[in-house]
Order: structure tokens, then C-alpha cells, then sequence
């Protein structure tokens, strides 16, 4: 496989809900993430980021296939991996899929089981599949035999919460969603997951967050602000795949293609020596 060649990245990142979306660069390796909503009547988050762990593009407000699709495709480098929020793979009529059960077996003590796909919530095996198919004509796979710096453009289902535990070494998931809670304490945790990601400036690979993500958020148009960091979030465990590979030490598959996965990086990230420079 092609390694992605290493040049300098741009740091033009700002929190864009109705510009166009970034033009292609095609000879770099790129790491998008999406938060997808279950349903184009609500949008959904999407994140970019660059080798150096800059955001090229963050935004909330695309909602319908069509401007997924375009968004995904305009920022697709030569290489890279979407990770995106959303079950890729169903089949089973009802109850939980496999990769389901086998994660919440090893998450649910800290409340990251994810809810269960079936084919009665998702009849035409969901939008994410939709999705994937539709980015085929751009050369993007589905696959779990991703290597470190794999040359392909790959799409994989990615669950933040288990992805926040394994990170971060939590022993609970971050409780940002506003449901019914209290605001103080929503914003309490959503600030707590936004210096959680900020730690990951030190990390191999790198996340920069800028101002342009704010310390602090409103109760109106929260959901936004969520979706964001999720999709940020989506697009950091991209850049973490395609940057060590899928299988032990560093990243954990539950599941398989034929049933539906979900990939988990597998270990705590690990700080550089100051000065140096990941490999």
C-alpha cells in the first residue's frame, strides 16, 4: 500500500454552518468525522482534520444525504479513514447485533453500551450504509485490515463513548447529553469533554483544538455544540486508526463485517517527548 506523503498542513479551521465545504487536496492523507443524525430532518456533525491534527473544517448543519456526500467527498484526501457515528453494517431482524453485546459486556459498567441496531430501526440497513455505498465511486472502502498509514480511503463505524473510556482512562463516560439533566451540569461535562480532547495536543497522533471551539456554550443551540465535539471526536479516532492500524496493542474491533463492528482505540494515548515528532 501507497504511503500518504507528509507535508505541511494549513490551520484554517472555524465553525462554519452555511460556507461551502473545503476544496479537495488530494496528495494528503485526511480524517473526517461524522456525528450522523438518524434522520435528515435533524443535522448532523462533521469534523476534519489534517495530518498535523489541525481542524481544516467543523460544522453542524448538514442534514440531507446529498450534503453529507459532498461535504465527505470535497474532503477526502489521497488517503485517510472516516469514522463515523452511526451502525454501517445491519442484519440482524431485531434485537442487538453482535459487536453490540460484545462491547456492552466490556463497557457497560461505564455506561458506554451502545443501543442496539436492527433491522426494525433501520429497514434499509440505516443511513450510514447508504452513505458508505454512495462514496464508493470515490474510492472509499469499507475494511477492518487497516495498516498504519494505510494508503486506501477507508470509512469505519466508530462509537465515541468506549472511544472516550479507552482514550482517557475513565472509569464513566462524559454525561454532556442535555436530556433532562440540569443545564450546570451539562455544561459542567460537556467543558470537562472539551479539556479532554485539548489533551490530546500532546498525544501521537495530535488534536489542536483552536477558539474557535469554545471553553464554554449556551443552553440555545446546544445540540450543535454536542454534536460537534462527537464529531471531532469521530475524526480524532479516524486520524488514531490510520495512524497505528487496526489490531493490538492499539485498536480493538467488536465484531465483523459480516454482522456489523464497532472499532475502539485500545489504549490511553501516550505523550511525545517534547520536541519530537510522531513517526
Amino acid at each position: 500500500m501507497v504511503e500518504c506523503t507528509r507535508l505541511e498542513s494549513e490551520h484554517t479551521a472555524r465553525y462554519r454552518e452555511f460556507e461551502s465545504p473545503p476544496l479537495r487536496i488530494a496528495d494528503r492523507p485526511r480524517f473526517l468525522g461524522l456525528d450522523l443524525a438518524w434522520s435528515e430532518r435533524n443535522p448532523s456533525g462533521a469534523a476534519l482534520l489534517d495530518e498535523a491534527g489541525y481542524l481544516v473544517d467543523v460544522r453542524a448543519d448538514l442534514r440531507d444525504d446529498a450534503a453529507i456526500l459532498g461535504w465527505v467527498r470535497a474532503g477526502l484526501g489521497s488517503c485517510g479513514v472516516i469514522g463515523i457515528d452511526m451502525p454501517t453494517i445491519v442484519r440482524n431482524p431485531a434485537g442487538m447485533r453482535p459487536c453490540e453485546r460484545e462491547l456492552g459486556a466490556v463497557f457497560r459498567r461505564a455506561h458506554a453500551a451502545p443501543h442496539p441496531a436492527n433491522l426494525r430501526r433501520f429497514p434499509d440497513g440505516g443511513r450510514a450504509r447508504r452513505l458508505i455505498d454512495g462514496l464508493r465511486p470515490a474510492g472509499v472502502v469499507e475494511a477492518l485490515d487497516v495498516c498504519a498509514r494505510d494508503g486506501r480511503n477507508v470509512a469505519l463505524e466508530i462509537f465515541p463513548h468506549p472511544a472516550h473510556i479507552r482514550l482517557f482512562g475513565l472509569s464513566a463516560i462524559f454525561r454532556y447529553k442535555k436530556k433532562q439533566r440540569p443545564w450546570p451540569g451539562v455544561l459542567a461535562e460537556w467543558s470537562r469533554y472539551r479539556a479532554a480532547l485539548a489533551t490530546l495536543a500532546a498525544a501521537d497522533p495530535p488534536l489542536l483544538l483552536d477558539d474557535t471551539i469554545p471553553h464554554a456554550v449556551s443552553a440555545r443551540g446546544y445540540k450543535r455544540w454536542d454534536d460537534t465535539l462527537d464529531a471531532i471526536t469521530c475524526a480524532y479516532v479516524a486520524a488514531f486508526i490510520w495512524r497505528w492500524g487496526i489490531g493490538p496493542p492499539h485498536v480493538r474491533i467488536f465484531g465483523d463485517l459480516d454482522d456489523g463492528y464497532i472499532v475502539v482505540p485500545d489504549r490511553v494515548w501516550e505523550a511525545r517527548e517534547p520536541g519530537t515528532q510522531a513517526t
